[in-house]
């Protein structure tokens, strides 16, 4: 293949023979022989894209693709395609796996026969006959003897013949729980149908799935199994589709002190713990808000004291507005409806994207504001409940029924939407630049002129010591965000 011009290597006296022409580097200069073998340096890092082959003999000047299979056939190789797809764990013999239903008949093949021609002797459990059952026995723990525990029982494994009607064994492997998965989704839908496996109408309803999450250690073996199902199905016409989600997201891993949690490592956090000390509400809001939900994150006690900090600043707020029966003046009011609309924004996308530790950033940011001024209104505050509801479900019904007096579940309220006008902030941060260098800053109203923002960029004290006496050649603002004053 393609290589980098290449330096020799200063002689040794004691191997000082010259190299036969074959040997000569591309630039032109000797190599020498050290111990038997031409040594190089290598100047410059290989190339590792196509190219032509040198120094190859025969395969002087193919391109390296072609040289690649030339050089396969030379020394009597072949080309081939492997995948590296596992034998769907059947190996991994367990009792409790589900029998695989087919039975082997030794008089059938040895005359030849079968249910398919390529497979003498084999026969599929009749469908009268079908679920094969477990067996209710004593030692279900693998043998250690290479196959499975059912093996071990006699009146599982014999049975009759479909075919012939003598003597035959029943298949005591089992399958595991990874080609299981790959298929019981589509029976939930009605796992009470008795007559057909999988039910045509709600699969065509339901499926497929609009969203699959899990860990990204089930990339390989689950994820391609469930395709692999699906896709079988689909071909065979009882699916109507082959890819069974249309979307997957794959969550962060959580650590506990810098490190993966394992039991070898006693590092396991053990939900029962801190749902006793904290209360479910809190440790489901601090896993949600620990971290971002596809990177995962470190477990830290100290981080869930914040959690529940936030959550008691929010029963007390709720407390004060049924003391005091809150009712806002109008620009308390307005404040309130701003920072919570753009709560309501922020945290309807976020739920939908799952980045569930910035919707619960932006309920905090509305909490502040709301504890800045006045309390919000009761229906303000029964919004604000809504949208804790996905987060702390326990707590966000209790406000609601106990505090807020209402007589049915929040979990069955609609959920609130926002309204445009009152997101828009009263004011903007102007951004004022002198000969395009960032000098100063100022909050200005939305809807402020070029001239008026010029008038108030000239008149800052940082901005005239930069400026002086000169006056500005050209003014470039940009509305909504800057004004460039250039001298």
């Amino acid at each position: 293949y393609s290589l980098p011009i290449l330096k020799v290597v200063e002689p040794n006296p004691l191997y000082d023979k010259p190299v036969s022409e074959a040997n000569r580097t591309s630039d032109g200069k000797r190599g020498r022989l050290y111990g038997g073998q031409l040594r190089y340096v290598v100047e410059s890092e290989c190339w590792i894209g196509d190219g032509k082959a040198i120094h190859s003999g025969e395969f002087d000047g193919l391109d390296s693709e072609t040289a690649k299979w030339e050089i396969t056939k030379f020394v009597g190789g072949e080309r081939k395609m492997q995948y590296r797809l596992r034998d769907w764990l059947i190996s991994r013999q367990r009792y409790w796996g589900p029998p695989i239903p087919m039975i082997f008949c030794d008089a059938c093949a040895k005359a030849g026969k079968g249910e398919q021609g390529d497979m003498p002797g084999w026969y599929a459990v009749p469908e009268k006959d079908l679920p094969v059952l477990l067996p209710n026995v004593k030692d279900f723990r693998p043998q250690g003897k290479g196959e499975s525990p059912l093996a071990s029982h006699k009146e599982f494994y014999e049975t009759t013949c479909p075919g012939c009607g003598g003597a035959a064994r029943r298949e005591t492997d089992v399958s595991d729980t990874f080609l299981d998965s790959a298929w019981y989704y589509l029976r939930y839908l009605n796992p009470q149908n008795e007559t057909t496996a999988l039910d045509a109408e709600r699969v065509n309803a339901w499926l497929p799935v609009h969203m699959y999450i899990g860990g990204s250690e089930h990339s390989v073996l689950h994820l391609l199994y469930v395709r692999f199902v699906a896709m079988v199905l689909h071909d065979l016409n009882l699916v109507q589709f082959d890819e069974p989600m249309t979307k997957f997201r794959a969550h962060g891993l959580l650590i506990k002190d810098g490190a993966k949690m394992s039991k070898s490592k006693g590092n396991v956090v053990n939900p029962d713990e801190y749902i006793k000390k904290f209360g479910a509400d809190v440790l489901r809001t601090y896993l949600m808000f620990l971290a971002p939900f596809e990177q995962g994150g470190d477990f830290r006690d100290a981080g869930i004291l914040g959690i529940e900090r936030f959550l008691h600043r929010v029963w007390k707020l709720g407390q004060t507005h049924v003391a005091e029966q809150v009712s806002p003046d109008g620009d308390a009011q307005r404040k309130n409806e701003h920072a919570l609309h753009q709560a309501i924004k922020k945290v309807t996308e976020d739920i939908e994207t799952l980045n569930y530790n910035t919707a619960i950033s932006a309920l905090m940011i509305c909490l502040n504001e709301f504890e800045k001024g006045a309390p919000p209104s009761r229906d303000g505050f029964s919004v604000f409940a809504k949208l804790l509801a996905p987060f702390a479900p326990h707590i966000a019904e209790e406000i609601w029924r106990t505090l807020l007096g209402h007589k049915t579940s929040i979990h069955r309220e609609q959920w609130p939407a926002y309204n445009p006008k009152l997101i828009a902030s009263d004011t903007f941060t102007l951004v004022i630049q002198v000969n395009g260098k960032v000098r100063d800053s100022v909050e200005v109203p939305p809807d402020i002129t070029e001239a008026h923002a010029k008038e108030i960029a000239l008149q800052r004290e940082r901005v005239r010591q930069f400026v002086g006496k000169a006056e500005p050649k050209n003014v470039i603002y940009v509305r909504g965000r800057l004004i460039n004053i250039v001298i």
